[in-house]
């Protein structure tokens, strides 16, 4: 890690920088919520000796319930602005999308000056931390929550949703999805498999839904896997996650053993010993019928499913291998996770029909 140095600014913010560098956040900068944007603005110092590295640079804006110490980034990154790689002083000022973390509660902000080498490591040089938490006020699940997997459905009962926004203020269209994933979801971004998804449609600021009961299709997901239910809301960005609750895991199946009473023991030996033959000869069966299957296969050459490529799981760095994919675009594509089909992608920024009738062959959901 590189060492930093910390100083108090202004109003008591705390700025983490990196030694021996002229590549600094000024002492001028900061950003204001509009809507479904943010806006962000800074003073900032690019050295000679950074530019000519050949790093990229990026304004970026992040939400933390933890908070932050030293030049450690934690929690959600909610807004970036790409920088000219200029050495120099200079004000940059821009609007882009908001993706606030999920759920109420107050978050500490952070602006950080980020340099991304050619291998894609990304390293902080400077990052002041505000005095003042954020609370973002976004439609929210109110009350409990309960989701069952059964029969191939998803039956959801929730107490109320609700849109906290001012009296007029429209939510964009509110989705619920249910997640399966190897760890219990803690906000931000994830990797998992779909289970269900519905969509609820807008909701007015200030107003609720109580007492939901929604009966939805579901599909079938690895027993002990770690499931999530979310709300989401539409925005210029896709659809964002505004609240969620981790449900309990998905049930495992135990087959139940019964012992066998103590007379019917002596009769079941005779009939496993009759059965022996019959069985051998019942499993050498399948296993030539399975040998000339194989053979037949493998005159069939096909794509393995194992070798396409996740848009809701994938890297940026695995999507931008695929020809005709940008890095641009890759990030694009991450940024508006997840998609509950491959024509979901659509809504990724740079992503048109032509370019997803070129790539699809080589992607999954």
């Amino acid at each position: 890690m590189r060492p930093f140095f910390q100083r108090e600014l202004p109003v008591h913010m705390t700025n983490y920088y990196a030694a021996n560098t002229a590549t600094d956040l000024g002492q001028n900068h900061g950003y204001c919520l509009d809507g479904d944007y943010i806006h962000l603005n800074a003073d900032i110092s690019l050295a000679d000796s950074d530019v000519a590295a050949g790093e990229s640079w990026a304004l970026q804006l992040w939400a933390s319930v933890d908070g932050f110490e030293g030049l450690t980034l934690n929690g959600v990154k909610v807004a970036e602005l790409a920088l000219d790689s200029v050495a120099g002083c200079f004000n940059v000022a821009g609007c882009v999308p908001a993706l606030p973390p999920a759920g109420d509660k107050a978050q500490t902000m952070a602006m950080a000056l980020v340099g991304q080498t050619s291998d894609g490591v990304a390293i902080v040089r400077s990052l002041s931390v505000y005095p003042t938490q954020q609370v973002f006020l976004q439609p929210f699940l109110d009350g409990a929550v309960r989701c069952e997997l059964k029969d191939g459905s998803a039956e959801i009962a929730i107490g109320g949703i609700v849109n906290p926004r001012d009296a007029g203020n429209l939510s964009g269209t509110l989705a619920l999805e249910v997640w399966a994933m190897d760890v219990p979801y803690a906000g931000g971004s994830w990797v998992g498999t779909p289970v269900a998804s519905l969509v609820l449609g807008v909701l007015a600021g200030g107003e609720a839904w109580s007492d939901c009961q929604y009966s939805v299709p579901a599909v079938t997901t690895n027993p002990g896997a770690a499931l999530t239910l979310m709300l989401c809301e539409w925005t210029p960005a896709g659809y964002v996650t505004r609240d969620y609750r981790n449900l309990p895991a998905a049930p495992v199946a135990v087959a139940p053993v019964a012992a066998a009473p103590a007379k019917a023991k002596k009769a079941t030996a005779k009939v496993e010993k009759k059965s022996e033959a019959k069985v051998a000869k019942d499993v050498e069966a399948p296993k030539k019928a399975e040998k000339k299957a194989d053979k037949k296969s493998e005159a069939k050459p096909e794509a393995a499913k194992d070798t396409l490529v996740s848009v809701n799981k994938a890297s940026v760095a695995e999507l931008a291998a695929i020809k005709g994919v940008t890095k641009g675009i890759a990030e694009a594509i991450v940024a508006a996770r997840p998609y509950a089909a491959l024509d979901d992608v659509l809504r990724a920024k740079g992503v048109g029909p032509k370019l997803l009738e070129k790539v699809g062959k080589l992607l999954k959901v």
